[in-house]
């Protein structure tokens, strides 16, 4: 147990959930953390699913059981953000403990400790190629790490106050980051240069995705709407309006006409990219949603929520 895990002593406190009426949409529920899921993420043929959580851990689950494959220990304190390589082979998390930590997708080992940041990792990402992890931190800067070495290939400087979240294209060829500024921030990602700015017009951006063909840019935050911008104008087509507290995710389904969003109010949402309409909202948790993916097959939602659970949703 970490420094902060030991101050707060949230492993000694038993959670007690009111009871809810689960959305007839819920497929499974997973349980295993210890305490908030804070990230979840697909890998790439849809059959595995990773996660990681306020109690220090990263976990792979087996979709189709709902059972946990292995368990990876290592961080000091709370997994903040996770992500799965598109080559299956490899995992990020990055953490509250300043590092970025790279594990063997195939037995759990902890290949590299990434250090370099000076406090909490936000988020991190995967180049498109799989050879390159992002990282973003509340110390203001995008780091580049090698994912065969370890070592860090870039930092990107650009950003007055603390980065909540970044994205790369699916080409590989820009990273789009935001935070505590109004402001989205577009980077070359190869030479780091800062090539375009837009607004967001909130005060605090916690989530950002491109569209799978990178024309569109998603992102939500403090203010409970959605935004879609174009991608090259920075244009904004449109806002989604229906959360009622802070987006916490966004995640375009893989042919880029629905978009899933998890917010503090405790709700997942689906909407239309074209119309901007409301498709469905899926209620089961009964804390914070963090973080939401879909599968490959565009099939299944899952959310990780500060309830502790992961849950699937289907997508009618």
């Amino acid at each position: 147990m970490g420094f902060l895990s030991k101050l707060f002593g949230k492993k000694e406190v038993e959670l007690k959930l009111p009871a809810v009426r689960e959305d007839a949409n819920l497929i499974k529920t997973m349980e295993g953390h210890l305490d908030r899921v804070l990230g979840v993420k697909f890998s790439a043929d849809g059959k595995k699913l990773l996660s990681g959580g306020f109690d220090e851990l990263v976990m792979l689950w087996d979709v189709e059981s709902g059972k946990p494959i292995f368990t990876m220990k290592g961080h000091e304190t709370w997994v903040e953000c996770i992500d799965y390589s598109r080559d299956g082979k490899r995992l990020a998390s990055g953490s509250t403990d300043s590092t970025v930590r790279i594990w063997d997708a195939e037995n759990g080992e902890c290949l590299h400790v990434c250090k370099g940041h000076a406090t909490a990792v936000r988020m991190v990402a995967f180049s498109p190629d799989s050879t390159v992890v992002a990282s973003c931190s509340r110390d203001t800067t995008i780091r580049l790490w090698d994912v065969e070495t370890g070592r860090q290939r870039a930092l990107f400087s650009g950003h007055k106050s603390y980065i909540e979240s970044l994205a790369y294209s699916h080409d590989g060829q820009k990273i789009v980051s935001c935070g505590e500024e109004p402001i989205l921030k577009i980077w070359d990602a190869k030479t780091g240069a800062n090539i375009a700015n837009f607004e967001t017009g909130d005060t605090l951006s916690h989530a950002v995705v491109f569209s799978p063909d990178d024309s569109l840019i998603a992102f939500g935050g403090r203010n409970s709407k959605v935004r879609i911008l174009d991608a090259t104008s920075g244009q904004t087509l449109k806002v989604l309006e229906g959360h009622e507290d802070a987006v916490r995710s966004v995640c375009f389904s893989p042919d880029g006409t629905k978009l899933a969003s998890a917010a503090n109010d405790e709700s997942v949402r689906l909407w239309d990219v074209a119309s901007g309409k409301q498709l469905h909202s899926y209620r089961g948790h009964v804390l914070e949603v963090q973080s939401v993916d879909i599968s490959p097959d565009g099939k299944m939602i899952v959310s990780g929520s500060d309830d502790r659970k992961i849950k699937f949703w289907a997508i009618g």
